[in-house]
C-alpha cells in the first residue's frame, strides 16, 4: 500500500500544476489559505500564475481590414456558484477592460451588450468562479469609440485569428505579425465553395460549415481547406420554414450542426422574422452520414451571438435539459428557449420570474 502524502508535503511541481488550473484570483486566495507551505509556494501574480488563460484573454492588435486598424476583443463565459452551495450556479459573460484583467464589465450572456453597473456590493469570497468558454470579436476605433466589425464568428488558434464576415467569407490573419507592413487579412476559399456559415475550434483543429451544411477542415500549417463530410439532409422543415442560420457546436466530444428555422410575420405593418425551431445533426462515423439528434439528454445548447456551446443543465438554476437557449435578432435583449422534446418556444418575460431563465439572470446583478 502506498503511503499517504500530507497536503504540505506535495511536490512543488504538483502545487504549481494545481494553481495553474484555477480561474480567478479569489480561488487563488483560497488555495493559499490551505497551509503555510502553499501560501509561500503560490505567488499572486496573475500573468505568471495563469499564462495560458492570460494569453487567450489578452487584447491583440490585428492587421488592417477594410482600411481600418483592428483589435481582437476577447470575452469569457463563466459559471458562478455560491461557495456554500456549489451544485447549482449561474452563467455570466465578462469583458476585460484593462490588460491587467483587474477591471471587468459584465455582458448579457447571449449577446455582447453591456449590463449597466449595479450599486449592489458583492463579496466575491462567497462565490466560486470557473471559466467555461471563450469567444472573440474584431473591433476598430471610430471617433474614439470601439465599434464591432460585425464578424459573424471569430476564433483564435495559437496566434492565428479566423473570422466569418457578414458576406459569409472566411478571413485569417496572424496576430503576431500584425505590425509588419505586408501583414494583411487573407481569404480562405475552395474551388467548390467560397462562402460559409460558421467556424469553430475543436480539440485544436479548425472546422468551417458551408451554407449547405457540409463541414470543412482548415489546415493550420498550410491554411488550405478540405471537405470533412457530406451536407446535412433536407426535410419538410425546409419547405415550411426558412433555414435562417447554421451553427457548429461541440457536443460530448463530437461536432454537431445546428439548423435554426424561422418564419416571417407582419406586426403593425412591419415584417418580423422569428425562430420557430431547431434541428441538430451529428455525424455517424461508420456510415459517414448525418443523423438527426432527437434528444440532447441532460445537456442544453447556449447559442450566443458570437459563440455556441453546450452546458450540463443540472449544474444551473432553472436550466432546461434537451433545449436550446437563444435570442432573435429583433429582440437581442430577450432570451428564448426551444424545447427539442415538444418543439415549443418560450420567451422570457421581464415582469415575471420564470424559473427556466434563472441561470442567465443571477440575483446579484
Amino acid at each position: 500500500m502506498t503511503k499517504a502524502v500530507e497536503w504540505d508535503r506535495l511536490p512543488d511541481e504538483l502545487v504549481d500544476l494545481i494553481a495553474n488550473h484555477l480561474f480567478s484570483d479569489v480561488e487563488l486566495l483560497r488555495l493559499r489559505t490551505i497551509c503555510r507551505y502553499w501560501r509561500s509556494a503560490v505567488v499572486l501574480v496573475p500573468k505568471k500564475r495563469f499564462p495560458n488563460r492570460h494569453d487567450r484573454n489578452r487584447k491583440r492588435i490585428l492587421s488592417t481590414h477594410g482600411g481600418k486598424p483592428c483589435l481582437l476583443s476577447p470575452t469569457a463565459f463563466f459559471r458562478v456558484v455560491r461557495s456554500s452551495c456549489p451544485s447549482k450556479g449561474w452563467l455570466i459573460k465578462t469583458l476585460d477592460l484593462s490588460e491587467s484583467e483587474s477591471r471587468k464589465r459584465l455582458l448579457r450572456p447571449l449577446s455582447r451588450d453591456l449590463i449597466k453597473p449595479s450599486a449592489q456590493t458583492l463579496d466575491l469570497l462567497g462565490y466560486t468562479v470557473s471559466e467555461l468558454h471563450q469567444s472573440y470579436d474584431v473591433q476598430y476605433v471610430e471617433n474614439s469609440i470601439r465599434v464591432s466589425a460585425k464578424f459573424a464568428r471569430v476564433v483564435l488558434v495559437d496566434d492565428l485569428v479566423f473570422a466569418v464576415d457578414g458576406e459569409k467569407k472566411i478571413w485569417w490573419c496572424n496576430s503576431k505579425e500584425s505590425s509588419k507592413e505586408d501583414a494583411a487579412w487573407t481569404r480562405i476559399r475552395d474551388e467548390e465553395v467560397e462562402i460559409f456559415a460558421d467556424i469553430i475550434v475543436n480539440k485544436g483543429q479548425i472546422y468551417a460549415l458551408d451554407l449547405k451544411g457540409a463541414v470543412w477542415w482548415i489546415s493550420k500549417s498550410e491554411l488550405n481547406i478540405f471537405q470533412y463530410g457530406p451536407s446535412t439532409p433536407l426535410d419538410d422543415y425546409y419547405v415550411r420554414y426558412n433555414c435562417k442560420d447554421k451553427r457548429l457546436v461541440e457536443y460530448c466530444g463530437d461536432i454537431c450542426v445546428v439548423h435554426r428555422f424561422c418564419q416571417k410575420s407582419c406586426v403593425r405593418r412591419v415584417t418580423i422574422e422569428r425562430t420557430v425551431g431547431f434541428k441538430v445533426y451529428k455525424m455517424n462515423e461508420e456510415s459517414v452520414e448525418w443523423v438527426e439528434v432527437k434528444s440532447l439528454g441532460d445537456r442544453a445548447f447556449v447559442m450566443a451571438k458570437d459563440s455556441c456551446f453546450s452546458v450540463l443543465a443540472s449544474e444551473y438554476y432553472g436550466c432546461l435539459e434537451n433545449s436550446v437557449y437563444f435570442t432573435d435578432e429583433e429582440e437581442e435583449d430577450n432570451v428564448k428557449v426551444f424545447k427539442l422534446g415538444d418543439g415549443s418556444v418560450t420567451k422570457m418575460v421581464k415582469s415575471s420570474s420564470q424559473s427556466c431563465f434563472r441561470f442567465v439572470s443571477p440575483p446579484f446583478l
